[in-house]
């Protein structure tokens, strides 16, 4: 491992012995051992910020139990740190990404060519199960558009590389954006029969809601077989409303961000695989910050095991998360929202997935929802405005919510139908799934800079409809 630690074949062929099951768990981990080794003693010498935050830690790491010994790294670090936190200069890289900004300062994530080529090998192999399972022994060629913003971000360009090696057509096709518009979007859409499409949930069920506005009918008039989601969480609920909606099989595509990369994707069934062999997964109880090590539920840790232009040492990433061993060797990812997003309903915190599971009760009914959160006397109640699909039975779609919210968080729920929600609801969750979805009243609203972003994105949208 020492020898080939940036040696990118090495790492390429690695990674997808993995991928096919051929590396024991004993190789897995001796290779993620040797990894992390290599990686610290890359930052502690060519990061400044890391030289500062490794000062004086055990850097041998016996076995990857040892990982919990290193101090964190959080948001704010990378914000502070900015270029610091780089084991080399933005000369030094391929490609050059930053974070959206949208929850605080914009950090400088560019990837040396090790980095964005390890990023997209396994996006290449999600896509290829994807691909095989819907189109092997079809005439049919997969056409796959990305429905994403594109400026110094990483999902556009690692998507067009990955359908590269494939052969497959990709576009990018992203409405909220001056040379477009959501107009030509539906066109585009129409004329190339475009039969995959990868992009948020929330935008994806705008899309679907908006369509007819613009003479076309989903499903009817779109030939989408697959629909990859990315960009904020996606529960069971949303799945199911999505493939209900659009008439397509819808798979949680890929999990990541502009600063961590991409440590998880998803396979054929429909689960997520943690990449194992660029990414150590660790769970950290969300009472007592203690590692729980690589499975188990509470708060998601990164540590990156690439030795390239930004790695991140034990970066906290905010993200709820229950990650399981599976039948086949590897570890299933369930992103359940983000920790902060939990929102304590009768005295319990509830995951955003708890509560959209919950509220997406049948996906032949409604299209979306956003909630207010009572007290009365101390006692929690919920109002839920849910926006009934064309035909729906609405007395029936009240009851069927009320009563599964009830059942599930035992507070008094209220039920209304609004023809419209706001497109905060659709963009919002690129933010933060609980800025889209929830008011709290029980508590003083603040004009922090989730919500301004979440509004700001809100009317970028209304001004491109």
């Amino acid at each position: 491992m020492n020898d080939n630690s940036a040696n990118p074949t090495a790492w390429a062929e690695f990674i997808t012995r993995w991928h096919e099951g051929k590396v024991t768990p004993p190789e897995l981990t001796a290779w993620q051992t040797s990894a992390l080794r290599t990686v610290l003693a890359h930052v502690h010498e060519k990061s400044p910020f890391y030289r500062r935050r490794l000062a004086g830690a055990d850097l041998s790491i016996p076995d990857l139990a040892a990982l919990a010994d290193l101090p964190f790294t959080t948001k704010d670090d990378l914000r502070e740190a900015m270029h610091d936190m780089l084991s080399g200069t933005v000369g030094e890289a391929q490609f050059y990404f930053e974070t959206t900004g949208t929850t605080g300062r914009p950090t400088p994530c560019p990837r040396a060519a090790i980095d964005f080529d390890l990023n997209v090998l396994p996006l290449t192999h999600a896509l290829d199960g994807i691909v095989r399972k819907h189109f092997a022994g079809t005439d049919e060629r997969p056409i796959l558009a990305v429905v994403a913003p594109n400026d110094v971000h990483a999902a556009c360009l690692s998507l067009s590389f990955a359908a590269k090696q494939l052969g497959i057509a990709k576009l990018d096709l992203f409405p909220i954006t001056p040379t477009l518009g959501f107009a030509r979007f539906f066109e585009v859409l129409v004329e190339l029969r475009v039969n995959m499409i990868l992009c948020s949930p929330g935008l994806l069920m705008a899309l679907a809601e908006m369509s007819s506005t613009y003479g076309v009918e989903i499903p009817d008039d779109v030939n989408i077989k697959v629909l990859l989601t990315t960009g904020e969480m996606c529960s069971d609920g949303m799945r199911d409303l999505l493939s209900g909606t659009w008439h397509a099989e819808s798979y949680n595509f890929m999990y990541g961000s502009q600063e961590a990369g991409c440590p998880a994707v998803t396979r054929p069934d429909g689960s997520v695989a943690a990449i194992e062999p660029t990414y150590l997964l660790e769970v950290l109880d969300l009472d007592t910050d203690k590692s729980l090590g690589l499975e188990g539920y509470g708060e998601l840790c990164l540590t990156t095991l690439v030795p390239g232009l930004k790695p991140l040492i034990r970066y906290r990433t905010g993200d709820l998360v229950q990650i399981t061993p599976d039948a086949a060797g590897h570890r299933s990812v369930q992103v359940l929202g983000r920790v902060k997003d939990m929102t304590l309903i009768g005295g319990i915190r509830r995951s955003a997935a708890e509560i959209d599971n919950a509220v997406l009760a049948d996906p032949d009914l409604i299209y979306g929802y956003d909630i207010e959160v009572h007290a009365t006397d101390g006692a929690d109640r919920l109002l839920v405005r849910v926006k009934a699909k064309e035909g729906a039975d609405q007395s029936r779609l009240k009851a069927l919510v009320a009563g599964r919210l009830t059942a599930a968080f035992g507070v008094p729920v209220e039920v209304r139908i609004h023809p419209l929600l706001d497109l905060k609801s659709a963009t919002g969750g690129w933010v933060s799934w609980k800025t889209a979805r929830i008011k709290d009243l029980r508590v003083a609203q603040t004009d922090d800079i989730e919500t301004r972003s979440a509004a700001d994105l809100a009317r970028a949208v209304e001004r491109a409809i």
